[in-house]
């Protein structure tokens, strides 16, 4: 069962299912410690029940398969991630990204890193943590398997075909999108993945 810890990463709905349904979910999951939220953990559970046989390939299954796993791992005894409870709990299509700031408005002290996959929230916490003169880094879902890369627990040439692949699955096709979802990973990955990944690889 997940504790009500704080550790210090903190991440969005979007961002556990987009590492969840990487290569790097297995070892991702035991070697990095991290915080959601109980407003997440809700939608969550919500993608997992709102459609019980989605098909192979389509968006609802990627959305189930991701959440079924974070929620198995949140519930195991032993999990290194926790889910706190944001009172009160917020509702609606940006809840899970708003329960973020009020996590990080009430505990901002235990917090270093904020992973949230949309860019508007992002920027959105950005401006709170620069009007409370906090030092959190907000950064995109690859940020997440970059940690590993940063750690020795893979190789670049596996981070950089976990992060395409993520890229890929999630949709992210849009030039501000990729850019976006490289941006605070210093890593070239162009000297290891040809042409045949360009469209996944930050604008050059």
């Amino acid at each position: 069962m997940a504790s009500e810890a704080r550790y210090p990463i903190l991440a969005d709905t979007s961002s556990l299912i987009a590492v969840a349904n990487t290569t790097q979910w297995e070892l991702l999951k035991d070697a990095i410690h991290l915080t959601t939220t109980n407003v997440c953990k809700h939608e969550l559970q919500n993608h997992v029940s709102s459609n019980k046989y989605p098909p192979e390939g389509s968006r609802e299954h990627h959305l189930k398969r991701g959440s079924q796993r974070v929620l198995e791992h949140l519930d195991e005894d032993s999990s290194p991630w926790s889910c706190v409870t944001v009172v009160p709990r917020l509702h609606g299509p940006d809840a899970g990204e708003q329960s973020l700031k009020q996590e990080l408005s009430e505990h901002a002290s235990s917090c270093q890193i904020v992973t949230v996959l949309d860019s508007a929230a992002r920027r959105s916490i950005r401006r709170l943590i620069d009007d409370n003169a906090y030092d959190i880094d907000v950064v995109g879902p690859p940020y997440l398997l970059y940690i590993l890369l940063d750690n020795d627990l893979i190789e670049k040439p596996e981070f950089c075909e976990a992060t395409v692949e993520m890229i890929q699955a999630e949709g992210w096709t849009g030039y501000e999108v990729v850019k976006n979802a490289w941006t605070s990973i210093p890593v070239d990955c162009s000297e290891i993945l040809d042409g045949e990944y360009d469209d996944a690889l930050p604008p050059s």
